[in-house]
C-alpha cells in the first residue's frame, strides 16, 4: 500500500470590517470553514514539492509490513524527514540496480540507504548522511572453521565464492578486489539481498556480504539462525544518504531535507525512530 504524507491545505484569511457611511451595511463576508473561528486564520502554503521514493526489500529499513504497508527504519526516516520539509510522498518498489537506473534518468526522485560515490555524483545530488552502514561476512556455520581467521582476500585467493548484491557498494577493499580481474568471476550477483542467503543454501556460492540487522531480520523470518553465521571480519563503516536525481529534483529540495534533518535531531525525534528498531 503506498504511503502518502498528509497534504497541506491552504487557509483562507477570513477579514470582517465595515466600509463606507456608519449606517451602510457591509458587504457579506465569505463563511469559515466549519469548525475555524471567524477570526484570521494563519495562511498555510500549499505543498510545492511531491516526490516519488523507491525503495527494495531490505528488513529492517523498508519492507512490506501487515496488509502491504510499507515500514521499516528508512521509511520511517523518509516519512519524518519530509513531514518537516514540506513534501508528499509516494512509494514505488523496485529492485537496486533497477532504481538506480530510473534515478539516473530522472523517472524516480528519490532513493533511500544510498551510498555517495563520485560515479552516482555525476546524476544525483546527495543529503547529509542521515545513518552508518556496515557488510559483514556471512557463511555456513559447518564451515566456520575452515573460514575462521582468514581475510576476504585470501578467502578468495582459494577460490572463495563471494555473494554480494546488485548495485550495492562496499567498502573500498571489497571494491578493490571485486577490480582484480583475476578474482573478478569469484564474485556473485543477486538482484535482491535474499537470495544470497538461498544461494549459501544451495552451495551456489561460499559466502556473502550483508549489513547485520538486514541479515538478523531475514534469519527471523527464515528461520535460518542456525545454518548461516558471521565470520569475524572488520570491513568497517560507512555513512548513508538520501539520493535525489539531478533530472527532476532541484537543490533547493536537498536543502529542506538537510535542514529537516537537523530539526529531526534537535527534536528528538530521531533517536526516538532509531531506537524502536534498536529495540
Amino acid at each position: 500500500m503506498t504511503r502518502l504524507l498528509p497534504g497541506l491545505l491552504a487557509s483562507l484569511f477570513l477579514i470582517v470590517g465595515c466600509q463606507g457611511e456608519p449606517d451602510a451595511r457591509p458587504e457579506p463576508a465569505e463563511p469559515a470553514p466549519e469548525g475555524t473561528p471567524a477570526e484570521v486564520v494563519e495562511a498555510v502554503p500549499p505543498v510545492d514539492c511531491e516526490l516519488t521514493v523507491g525503495w527494495d526489500p531490505w528488513e529492517p529499513y523498508s519492507y512490506s509490513g501487515a496488509g502491504g504497508s510499507i515500514q521499516g527504519l528508512d521509511i520511517d526516516l523518509v516519512v519524518a524527514l519530509a513531514e518537516h520539509a514540506g513534501c508528499e510522498l509516494e512509494f514505488l518498489q523496485g529492485d537496486w540496480a533497477g532504481l538506480l537506473r530510473m534515478i539516473q534518468a530522472g523517472d524516480l526522485d528519490l532513493l533511500l540507504g544510498a551510498t555517495q560515490t563520485p560515479e552516482r555524483e555525476q546524476f544525483a545530488h546527495f543529503s547529509e548522511a542521515y545513518r552508518d552502514e556496515e557488510f559483514r561476512l556471512y557463511v555456513l556455520e559447518s564451515d566456520q572453521e575452515q573460514h575462521a581467521n582468514r581475510t576476504l582476500e585470501e578467502l578468495l585467493a582459494d577460490g572463495f565464492r563471494l555473494g554480494v548484491t546488485q548495485g550495492y557498494v562496499y567498502s573500498t577493499e571489497v571494491r578493490d578486489l571485486q577490480a582484480d580481474t583475476e578474482l573478478s568471476e569469484q564474485f556473485v550477483e543477486a538482484a535482491v539481498g535474499e537470495l544470497n542467503f538461498t544461494h549459501l543454501l544451495d552451495y551456489r556460492i561460499d559466502g556473502f556480504l550483508e549489513d547485520p540487522f538486514v541479515a538478523a531480520a531475514i534469519q527471523r523470518r527464515r528461520n535460518w539462525g542456525q545454518e548461516i553465521i558471521a565470520l569475524d571480519l572488520d570491513f568497517g563503516s560507512g555513512p548513508v544518504h538520501l539520493m535525489f536525481s539531478q533530472a527532476s529534483v532541484d537543490e533547493s529540495i536537498v536543502e529542506r531535507f538537510n535542514q529537516a534533518l537537523g530539526e529531526l535531531r534537535e527534536s528528538g525525534r530521531y533517536d526516538e525512530i532509531v531506537e524502536g528498531y534498536l529495540h
